[in-house]
């Protein structure tokens, strides 16, 4: 355990040396494994990451996210804003719960964080701005609405979490729909409540809504199709992603939104995220692995059961220990960390692996969101040359209910399960 410990504390450094964090994973566990007398290093780290990356389910990965890339190049998303708008117009705060409803939606494709805060916050945000919201007020509303990208299915997280614990992602994606929903709703409530009503809004028509449903219409029926796809079990997480690719690209030529240019444009950003989160996931497996080996797991899920912390003081420790954590390391680099370590002791203490999994992502969904790291928060900033700093007070009510969401997930988690449990993959 010693030994342990003290490589996490190599990698610790490593990171505050601005080493990247799958080069200070790799560099950490073979030198772990070293420590420990083993021989052929090189070659079992090689066929270790090999082996992480060797699945089906993987591929769902570049998939969700060309999906998403390539919607974000179409411009659709004005549509989809536009929508929104339509439905809630008459509200206090009406374009700023459209915010968080197009959010909801561009999340249910996408699988991004991200992305689902980059591409609604170039629409958002002018209108935002135009009507007297806060321009860092806006940008907090879009930064916190853009994390429900990988709560509300598909999820890149719970995909991977999915491979991480080998749960079924079919089953993991469905349990974020209800969590999704009501942190959506949560996030609305809230702007409500500190927006006054928009002072240029006028009454919309029927004629009106029926017109701007009609014209987001391709990008509204996508989510649909992967949650029944997903749900009735006609078809794979991965063979979903295939299809959402397909019929993202019949859209965007039927549209004439999507040419050559655009197309290469959405496959060059998909490339780099997706190779970015196949690096994290091979390195973060040769730490797993170091894990497994000094019996780090069970050596922590001992000590918390020993501790008598009981189930609020565990549920507590991991909501501070992803906290802290968060506002140091990327979201799924977290994840990846952490997953071998915690699942464990949630397991210990009685949360279901589809609760624990939505638990993971909201923690993570936090990381995305609080300074220095938040990328979330970056994206926005340079999107809206919002001050970083002045973002970084505005997100603050967000932090809070993701926080609160997590506690209600921990307590009541027939919130993840349910959903689920309606399906074969709960029989």
């Amino acid at each position: 355990m010693t030994l342990a410990f003290g490589i996490i504390g190599f990698f610790l450094i490593l990171l505050a040396t601005s080493v990247p964090v799958f080069v200070a994973m790799a560099v950490s566990a073979v030198a772990g494994n070293y420590l420990m007398g083993g021989t052929d290093l090189l070659q079992d780290a090689a066929l270790t990451a090999y082996n992480s990356l060797n699945s089906f389910v993987l591929l769902a990965v570049p998939l969700y996210i060309l999906a998403g890339t390539l919607l974000q190049q179409t411009g659709l998303s004005d549509r989809l804003f536009a929508f929104a708008a339509s439905l809630v117009s008459g509200l206090r705060g009406g374009l700023g719960v459209a915010t968080v409803i197009a959010c909801a939606i561009f999340a249910a494709i996408s699988g991004s964080s991200v992305a689902t805060a980059a591409t609604i916050g170039l629409v958002a945000i002018p209108v935002l701005t135009r009507n007297g919201y806060p321009l860092a007020r806006s940008g907090g509303l879009i930064a916190g609405g853009g994390t429900l990208g990988i709560l509300i299915p598909p999820s890149i997280a719970l995909l991977l979490y999915g491979v991480l614990t080998d749960q079924s992602i079919g089953a993991l994606f469905v349990a974020g729909v209800v969590p999704g929903i009501l942190l959506a709703v949560l996030m609305a409530l809230y702007t409500i409540a500190v927006n006054p009503k928009d002072p240029n809004a006028q009454p919309v028509s029927a004629g009106q809504i029926i017109r701007a449903t009609l014209d987001a219409g391709p990008i509204l029926l996508l989510p649909i199709l992967i949650f029944a796809g997903i749900y009735s079990g006609i078809a794979t997480a991965t063979e979903v992603a295939a299809l959402a690719v397909a019929y993202t690209v019949i859209v965007g030529l039927l549209t004439r939104t999507l040419g050559w240019r655009q197309f290469y444009q959405a496959g060059l950003t998909a490339t780099h995220a997706s190779v970015m989160i196949f690096m994290l996931v091979a390195f973060g497996a040769l730490m797993t692995s170091f894990f497994t080996v000094t019996r780090v797991p069970q050596a922590i899920t001992e000590l918390i059961a020993s501790s008598g912390l009981g189930f609020f003081g565990t549920v507590t420790v991991m909501v501070v220990f992803y906290l802290i954590l968060g506002m140091f390391l990327e979201a799924l680099s977290m994840m990846l960390i952490t997953i071998p370590i915690l699942y464990p002791v949630a397991m210990s203490i009685g949360m279901d692996p589809l609760a624990f999994g939505i638990f993971v992502v909201l923690a993570i969904e936090v990381a995305q969101i609080t300074p220095p790291v938040g990328i979330n928060l970056f994206t926005v900033s340079q999107i809206g040359k919002i001050p970083f700093e002045h973002m970084a007070k505005a997100i603050i009510p967000y932090v809070i209910l993701m926080v609160l969401m997590m506690y209600v997930v921990a307590y009541w988690q027939e919130l993840a399960t349910w959903l689920p449990h309606t399906m074969e993959y709960g029989k």
